[in-house]
C-alpha cells in the first residue's frame, strides 16, 4: 500500500528525522510502501496535532498520530493506522478574497541580493504607486543594514494583502494565512501597477513552507531556485567582500609594498583585509546558499564545509560532507 507521511514541522527536525527512519523500516516490513507525492498515495499518516486541510488528501484514508508512539512503537504504530483510517474530506475555509476594487491596506517586503539600490527603490515605487491608488500601504526593506520600517503583527492582522518583492529568500513566517503575493524587485521597480494589479488578482493564502509538507513542491522550478540559493549566499557574503577590499585599500595608501614591514599599520590592515576578512567569504558564501535550502539547520554545514574547501587538501572531503549533510536534512 502506497503511503503518504506527513510530519508537522513544528515537533522539530531531530525527532521528525527520527520518526521517519524508524517508520520507514518498520514500513518495509509491513510491506507499505513510503512515497512522497500526496497524488498517488492510498493512505495518509500524520504526525502532528491536526490533519492539515490540504484538497490532495481527499477521498484518501488519513490517520492522525503520535509521533512519541511512532518512535516508540513503530510497527504497532503502523498497524493501528492501516486499521483505524478514515476516509478524509477537507474542509472548505472561505478565505476573504482581495477585494478587487475599492481602498486596501497593504505591507509589503523588499529585499535584493546586495541590499542597496533595488531594495529602496522597489519600496519607493510601490510606496508610490499604491498612495496613487488611496491605500494604505508600509513597506518592510530587508536591507544591508537590516530590517527597515519593521511591520508590526497588528499591522499584519490588519493587512488586506501582502507583496513580497525579493529576489533572494527572506522570513515570512509573521504573514502565515494572509493574501500574498511573490515577485522580484525589477518588476515591482519597471512595472509596479502592472504588479499591484497582479497583487490583487492573484494573491494566495500564505502558508510557511515547514507546515505539513506533503510533496506538493514538484511544480517548483529547479533552475530558478538554484539562482535564488546562490544570490542568498551572496547576498551575505558582500559585505566581507567589501570590508576585506577596504582594508586592503587603505593598505596600499601606505605604499604598495608597505605591508610587508612586520608591526606597522599597512601589515595590521592587510592581515585584517586579506587574512581575516577575505577568509571568511568563502564560509559565509556556503554557509548562507546552505541556509537558503534548508534553513537555520543549514547554516552550521555550510559554514563548516566552506572553511574545509577553503583548504585546497580538504577541499574534496568538504563537499561530500557537505552535501552528504544537507540530503539529510532535506529529507
Amino acid at each position: 500500500m502506497k503511503t503518504l507521511l506527513i510530519i508537522d514541522a513544528n515537533l522539530g527536525q531531530a525527532r521528525a528525522y527520527m520518526a521517519k527512519t524508524l517508520l520507514g523500516a518498520a514500513a518495509r516490513k509491513a510491506k507499505l510502501e513510503i512515497i512522497d507525492n500526496p497524488n498517488d498515495a492510498e493512505m495518509a499518516i500524520v504526525l502532528g496535532d491536526s490533519i492539515p486541510n490540504d484538497s490532495a488528501l481527499n477521498g484518501k484514508n488519513v490517520w492522525l498520530g503520535d509521533i512519541s508512539r511512532a518512535v516508540a512503537h513503530p510497527e504497532l504504530f503502523l498497524s493501528e493506522a492501516k486499521g483505524h483510517a478514515k476516509p478524509y474530506t477537507a474542509p472548505v475555509t472561505a478565505t476573504a478574497p482581495v477585494a478587487a476594487s475599492g481602498p486596501k491596506r497593504v505591507v509589503a517586503v523588499t529585499a535584493c541580493p546586495t541590499g542597496v539600490a533595488h531594495t529602496f527603490m522597489a519600496a519607493e515605487a510601490i510606496e508610490t504607486e499604491a498612495k496613487k491608488r488611496g491605500w494604505w500601504v508600509k513597506v518592510e526593506t530587508r536591507g544591508s543594514v537590516g530590517a527597515g520600517n519593521a511591520i508590526t503583527p497588528e499591522e499584519v492582522a490588519a493587512a488586506d494583502l501582502v507583496i513580497v518583492a525579493a529576489d533572494i529568500e527572506v522570513d515570512l513566517a509573521k504573514f502565515a494565512g494572509k493574501p500574498m503575493y511573490r515577485t522580484s524587485t525589477g518588476l515591482a521597480l519597471k512595472k509596479t501597477a502592472q504588479e499591484l494589479d497582479k497583487a490583487v488578482a492573484e494573491a494566495t493564502p500564505y502558508e510557511p513552507a515547514g507546515k505539513a509538507q506533503t510533496a506538493t513542491t514538484e511544480g517548483k522550478k529547479e533552475s530558478a531556485g538554484a539562482y535564488r540559493h546562490l544570490l542568498t549566499g551572496v547576498s551575505y557574503m558582500l559585505p566581507m567582500v567589501v570590508a576585506g577590499g577596504l582594508c586592503i585599500a587603505l593598505s596600499f595608501a601606505f605604499g604598495i609594498e608597505a605591508f610587508k614591514e612586520p608591526g606597522t599599520l599597512a601589515a595590521a590592515l592587510m592581515q585584517i583585509g586579506g587574512g581575516s576578512a577575505f577568509a571568511l567569504m568563502v564560509p559565509v558564501l556556503a554557509g548562507y546558499i546552505a541556509f537558503s535550502i534548508a534553513d537555520r539547520p543549514g547554516l552550521t554545514p555550510g559554514l563548516i564545509g566552506g572553511m574545509l574547501a577553503s583548504a585546497p587538501v580538504l577541499a574534496s572531503l568538504a563537499v561530500l560532507l557537505r552535501a552528504s549533510w544537507l540530503v539529510t536534512l532535506r529529507s
